[in-house]
């Protein structure tokens, strides 16, 4: 799941970004500074103040401002909406104005414009079955918007607000081909395509965004031309949004609609303040039904990150988490930096450096004291620490075995460790509104006491406070980490009982209102209220089905600092220290493409070897002789071929034509040419990449060394029916880590482990492709192994030919081999 922030307009959400795309403004920052960005806008803006606001009511989220679009934080669903026709007097001003002689202040508006969105972010390792919490699933609401009568002229409008009640559902395959029918250059960067549906053959013409389409960015679009498709799509818009065909106005709308992270959903409209209304600012906010974000969770421990890709977190009442991501440090310590605790004499005090709690790493690997696994788990001592700048640290694992080292400069050399899972480790606090107020409405009795109360439970201290304080950098740090328990605000079942404080006198720092007043304010409350009206849901997925929890969601409920929220799952969810993001996704994609056409490039060149039983076409001659390099010379040079007759003997240890058995997970295979058992393993993978969307590709697993891996999974929904075939689409889930040593894909790079790689070689893996395995390489005795690869897993370049030299039946069905010869046809155009 790719997270952002509501305001960022990068070029990632306009594909195709430019050259410069790394150094370019918006969501390319560093996460701090996006961060402070964010918080400091916040704090500009005043009266929408959390968990408190500037009336001393319960307020669940903070109010942002700025004219530009406001776009999905996360991949979700509009659950409910509203759009006003236009901005509403207010009846409270009408009759505070009525009473005040000589005035002829018009009332303040103000806009009942809102859109709920659900995300469900459910992912799994594969580590265990056992029912456990494994997905960041929550609401993300944008109030206070622009009507519909002001957004009229914007140069950029929100599709789900202006194309009309419907999408047109068509369901087209990445690589699948359409035709261009009309071509519209204006903000939107939206085209007419006329696209056929994979299952029924129906033809629908409809808008899609650029983003959805493989397009060459030096080629200008025109009518009638071909492109295809860059992401598989599943609905098209049947309007462009510059023909303003809005959806129904004025009420509370519940919808199912898909929307994707970064999509404009509207502008900021007006906020209350102290000072009066202001312009350009809205409400946002986070909430969830349950707490399970926020609950105390046990150390990691190293026998259970010992195997990475089945690493997890325990809570502490025994449940698990989702173990997946990098690891901070809970306590402050003095690690060795890239020298083990154990035979090196070089281990001094100058090698020490001296970490703070909540230091940041890749991964961590528990090992011995030199650095490798020890046989006994009881000898897993120490953690091998991999830093975000390429370094590497050692600690110990505990106090007890740093103490009994028995040298004074390593007796602080242990570490306590968490996940991106744990979030009450990291800083976060929860209350529910008993513990902070001791009644039963929305108003808090004593903010200076409930504020006093969060900055003791974070360990500060404060002799005075106040809520002007509420701006100060120092409470910042603590609100911004901050999840409460109360009413939500939208409810209008309850609201006299919850202001009652303004019309029954027993508090002074309120005003008094009169009765008359008193219901003109409620009446203004209720009409931006939408609650019951929307039919909220608990959010998140049952188990095992994995389908979407439909009960209604209890109206106190849990309500989480937006941005402070946004933040860490902004950087818990980075799958590459080196790229935001969006950079992530944008490169994912177009490796996706990329892999595609070269296994369709395969695929053409194999086509002679579809039937098993056909006549087999001879080697092309001259061709250079693949040479047996381990097996005669003891070295591997990986040698670049541009043919691809030499690729395949190259990668496999046999040409086309030779009959073989490959050993795949299914077993030994019927014997038959090699070309025909390649062909039938591609055309899986075709499938497969036609079909993947990046809900499939989750962070790697804890200790980056795993690399990626495959299992069965089901998803929330159904985004995209299987095309006929039958190939298990929805059942297939791949995980894949991107590592700092994985390379990106590049043309011009020699044959080598890299992002393009990964993908193939887990793909491969899967039943509807080759099946293949994880090979061992196996070597006679009498073969000589300087570099003593034999027994080894064929991972890597070398591994892999090594496999091909001396093995073909497995480096037929090795992963590895297979993701190697498709790529490689990059040297041979």
């Amino acid at each position: 799941m790719i997270v952002t922030f509501p305001f960022e307009d990068d070029p990632y959400y306009s594909a195709p970004p430019p050259p410069s795309y790394e150094t370019s403004s918006g969501a390319a920052l560093t996460m701090p500074a996006l961060s402070k960005k964010y918080f400091d806008l916040a704090k500009s803006v005043s009266g929408g103040v959390f968990p408190v606001g500037m009336n001393r009511f319960w307020h669940g989220g903070v109010h942002l401002k700025g004219t530009k679009p406001i776009r999905a934080v996360a991949d979700g669903t509009i659950v409910a909406y509203r759009l006003d026709s236009d901005y509403t007097p207010s009846a409270f001003d009408a009759q505070v104005a009525s009473g005040a002689a000589g005035s002829r202040k018009p009332p303040r508006e103000f806009s009942s414009s809102f859109v709920l969105i659900r995300h469900e972010c459910e992912v799994n390792n594969g580590a265990t079955t056992i029912d456990r919490y494994t997905g960041a699933h929550f609401y993300s609401l944008y109030a206070n918007l622009m009507p519909a009568k002001h957004m009229h002229d914007k140069p950029l409008l929100p599709p789900f607000l202006t194309t009309g009640e419907k999408l047109l559902t068509v369901y087209a395959l990445r690589g699948d081909e359409v035709t261009v029918v009309a071509v519209k250059d204006d903000a939107h960067r939206m085209v007419k395509v006329r696209v056929t549906d994979i299952n029924s053959a129906k033809v629908v013409e409809g808008w899609v965004e650029h983003l959805y389409l493989d397009l060459d960015p030096a080629v200008p679009l025109v009518e009638s031309a071909k492109v295809r498709i860059g992401y598989p799509i599943s609905s098209v818009y049947a309007h462009h949004p510059s023909e303003r065909v809005w959806r129904k106005l004025d009420s509370v709308r519940t919808v199912s609609y898909p929307v994707r992270v970064g999509e404009v959903i509207g502008y900021a409209g007006k906020t209350d303040g102290p000072v009066g209304v202001l312009d350009d600012s809205f409400h946002f906010e986070i909430f969830t039904a349950e707490n399970a974000l926020v609950k105390p969770m046990k150390p990691l421990v190293p026998a259970e990150i010992k195997h990475p890709a089945e690493a997890h977190q325990k809570y502490a009442d025994g449940t698990m988490c989702d173990g997946m991501g990098k690891v901070w440090l809970t306590r402050a310590a003095t690690l060795a930096r890239n020298i083990t605790l154990k035979g090196s004499t070089a281990l001094t005090v100058s090698a020490m450096q001296q970490h703070p709690s909540g230091s940041c790493f890749l991964a961590a690997v528990p090992c011995g004291l030199d650095g490798t696994p020890p046989v006994l788990d009881s000898d897993l001592t120490c953690f091998k620490l991999f830093g975000m700048d390429g370094t590497v640290h050692y600690a110990y694992a505990d106090e007890a075995n740093a103490t009994a080292d028995g040298r004074s400069f390593v007796r602080d050399t242990w570490v306590t460790l968490t996940t991106d899972s744990d979030w009450e480790s990291r800083g976060w606090k929860s209350y529910v509104d008993s513990e902070l107020n001791t009644t039963d409405d929305g108003f808090v009795e004593d903010d200076d006491e409930v504020m006093l109360k969060m900055l003791y439970a974070a360990n500060k201290s404060s002799s005075t406070l106040s809520l002007d304080d509420l701006h100060t950098d120092g409470v910042e740090a603590i609100l911004r980490c901050t999840a409460s328990q109360f009413h939500t605000e939208w409810d209008g079942d309850r609201n006299r009982k919850r202001y009652i404080r303004l019309n029954n006198g027993k508090d002074l720092s309120l005003p008094k209102l009169t009765d008359i007043q008193f219901k003109a304010f409620l009446k203004d409350v209720q009409q931006q209220q939408f609650w019951r009206d929307a039919k909220v849901c608990v959010d998140g997925v049952s188990s095992p089905d994995m389908q979407l929890l439909t009960d209604r969601m209890s109206v106190k409920n849990w309500h989480f600092h937006p941005i402070g929220f946004l933040a860490q799952m902004r950087e818990c969810l980075t799958a590459d220290a080196g790229l935001s993001e969006e950079a992530f996704e944008l490169e994912i994609r177009q490796n996706w493409v990329i892999g595609l056409k070269y296994i369709d490039w395969r695929l053409e060149q194999l086509e002679s070897w579809a039937n098993a039983n056909a006549p087999l076409p001879e080697a092309p001659l001259p061709r250079p002789t693949i040479v047996r390099e381990y097996a005669t010379l003891h070295t591997i040079h990986n040698v670049t071929h541009s043919d691809f007759w030499s690729n395949f003997e190259y990668w496999f240890g046999v040409t086309p034509n030779d009959i073989v058995r490959p050993e795949t997970q299914h077993g030994s295979l019927a014997a038959a040419p090699a070309g025909f058992h390649v062909y039938k393993y591609l055309k899986g993978m075709r499938e497969f990449f036609q079909h993947i969307s990046m809900q499939r590709v989750v962070k790697g697993a804890l200790g980056f060394q795993a690399g990626a891996w495959v299992f069965p999974g089901m998803y929330t929904g159904k985004n995209l029916a299987p095309v006929r075939s039958g190939f298990k689409m929805e059942y297939i889930n791949i995980g894949c880590q991107y590592a700092p040593y994985f390379k990106k894909f590049n043309v011009r790079d020699p044959v080598d482990q890299n992002r393009m790689e990964v993908q193939l070689h887990e793909v491969a893996h899967l039943e509807n492709t080759a099946h293949a395995k994880d090979q061992k390489i196996e070597l006679e005795m009498t073969v000589p192994d300087p570099e003593k690869y034999n027994t080894d897993t064929a991972y890597g370049a070398m591994r892999a030919r090594i496999l091909a030299e001396f093995t073909p039946n497995l480096a037929l069905a090795n992963a590895e081999n297979i993701a190697f010869f498709i790529e490689s046809s990059k040297n041979e155009r």
